[in-house]
């Protein structure tokens, strides 16, 4: 995976996006393997069009995804060894409260913003899918000894 490639191309264009999922445990202490990236991306059309302009230039093919649809629609993209969701909004949470709450970390040498443990515990406990709850059990754990 060349996650932090993708990361790169969102910083150079100036994305406001958060890492939500797997690809943002590491930065509180869990880790396992994920097939994808999950960027939560403030859904503003300035935004989302800088959005669109760097997995563009990343290299995916959006040809048939528009700024509006990415405006309302998770995306997935399923292109590539980097499978990447794009979502403008989630379950258990707003953007402005995930973007308040961030951790700034690195993936390689590329800064990047990820959820903070309870936000990410609050979008798991929302999802609710059996392996968000495995998830949960761990991230709970880890909020507990904090």
């Amino acid at each position: 995976m060349d996650t932090e490639g993708l990361l790169k191309s969102l910083n150079a264009h100036d994305v406001q996006d958060v890492l939500i999922g797997a690809t943002a445990f590491p930065a509180h202490g869990y880790a396992r393997a994920t097939l994808d990236v999950d960027a939560f991306v403030s859904a503003t059309r300035a935004n989302v069009e800088r959005v669109h302009a760097a997995l563009v230039a990343f290299g995916y093919d959006l040809t048939a995804v528009s700024v509006d649809e990415m405006l309302t629609k998770k995306i997935l993209i399923r292109q590539h060894i980097l499978e990447t969701d794009i979502h403008p909004f989630v379950a258990g949470a707003t953007f402005e409260e995930v973007w308040d709450r961030r951790v700034t970390t690195q993936v390689g040498d590329t800064p990047t913003q990820v959820a903070s443990l309870d936000d990410l515990i609050k979008m798991k406990e929302a999802a609710g899918r059996p392996k968000d709850i495995e998830d949960l059990r761990v991230l709970r754990r880890l909020r507990d000894r904090t």
